[in-house]
């Protein structure tokens, strides 16, 4: 799911923010009103609010378009009527947004500098409330940001919320691993999170220097590295990332040794080509390098993970760009919204296999793809 993908303006409200949920039949109505959640119920000649019991659009396009959702999908109503989508429940895609913020400033980052000093955050109350319509048999939700954990202690609040609530639900959690340099954060993480919670973390270097100029940020590594040594110690699930890019491809096969010989505990290891928007894009001519030549030097790493019994996911890379026999590590990655297909793709054979190429990353490597026939 991405977040806003579908806008519908209704034209009769003129209320309070609100976080509703989707009904199309009176079953799933009753469901939501009797749990105390604000419902929006399309008919076949009108949306209507519940349990205000108040009118919302008769407009036909509407309605139509409305239909395309699903029973339980989660949406924000704002008070000039635009109803925007949260939680898409036939997606696997679906995510709370914690913070904007960051305390790394990492050069290749596809956000904005601005939105990671100066940007907003969500109250802990809001995410809960917004928790409460998506459904408890969710099969897989993400807390990202931004660096979630900067919002600081409040967020074992909301963590515990999920905990309690989600009982078969797989949660991804997106860190840069910082905080947990310090043990009462893995403490509190360990007796809030839900049971099936894994934690992805980048490594960006092999050592500080290649880290924390990447990072922008002094003492990064020192902090991610003993972050990633106390949650391993504490039992918890983590997935190493490492954000190939001109800065770190001539040391991906010394991370992996460090991966091997330090955290090979890990549950698995994703390598990630680079999305060239925010900073990235600012930056292109430090971090840029061709997929073809990022994949080249991530299959190198990836024998030594593999090698070593640790198993490795490629991130982001169009198959063509990756030889043939490596292509069972290549992942569909790219959110819907984002993922763009060169013209010369229109003959591949493996389009439907391929995960394709970032829509801000197309106009660097369109010339690089190449169909497989």
């Amino acid at each position: 799911m991405e977040r806003g993908e579908m806008i519908i303006n209704l034209e009769k409200y003129k209320g309070k923010f609100k976080i509703v949920s989707l009904a199309f039949d009176e079953d799933t109505k009753t469901d939501l009103i009797t749990n105390g959640l604000d419902v929006v119920f399309i008919s076949k000649d009108e949306i209507r609010l519940y349990p205000d019991n108040l009118s919302l659009s008769e407009d036909r396009n509407m309605i139509d378009k409305l239909h395309k959702a699903h029973n339980y999908d989660v949406y924000e109503l704002w008070e000039n009527g635009r109803l925007s989508k949260y939680y898409d429940g036939s997606s696997i895609d679906n995510y709370f947004f914690v913070t904007a913020k960051c305390n790394s400033n990492c050069i290749m980052c596809p956000s904005p500098d601005y939105s990671r000093q100066q940007g907003g955050s969500t109250h802990v109350d809001h995410l809960i409330k917004i928790a409460k319509h998506i459904p408890s048999d969710a099969s897989h939700l993400t807390i990202t940001g931004g660096e979630p954990f900067l919002i600081g202690r409040e967020i074992f609040r909301f963590i515990a919320f999920l905990r309690d609530k989600f009982e078969y639900t797989e949660f991804l959690f997106l860190t840069n691993g910082r905080i947990f340099a310090i043990d009462s954060y893995v403490q509190q993480f360990i007796e809030t999170c839900p049971q099936r919670s894994l934690i992805a973390i980048p490594i960006h270097g092999s050592n500080t220097k290649i880290h924390d100029t990447i990072t922008q940020a002094e003492a990064s590594f020192d902090q991610t590295v003993l972050g990633i040594r106390k949650l391993l110690k504490a039992g918890v699930h983590i997935e190493l990332r490492i954000v190939v890019s001109k800065m770190n491809v001539k040391d991906l096969n010394n991370i992996a040794l460090l991966i091997v010989n330090q955290f090979s505990n890990v549950e698995y290891v994703s390598i990630i080509a680079m999305e060239m928007t925010g900073s990235a894009r600012v930056n292109q001519e430090k971090v840029w390098i061709s997929y073809r030549e990022a994949a080249k030097a991530a299959i190198e790493a990836s024998m030594i993970l593999l090698k070593n019994g640790i198993d490795v996911k490629l991130y982001n890379f169009p198959l063509c760009t990756v030889k043939r026999e490596f292509w069972t590590l290549c992942e569909k990655s790219i959110s819907t919204s984002k993922v763009r297909y060169g013209n010369v793709c229109h003959n591949c054979k493996v389009k439907k296999s391929c995960g394709g190429v970032f829509a801000g990353t197309m106009s660097f490597e369109e010339g690089e793809l190449c169909a497989v026939i």
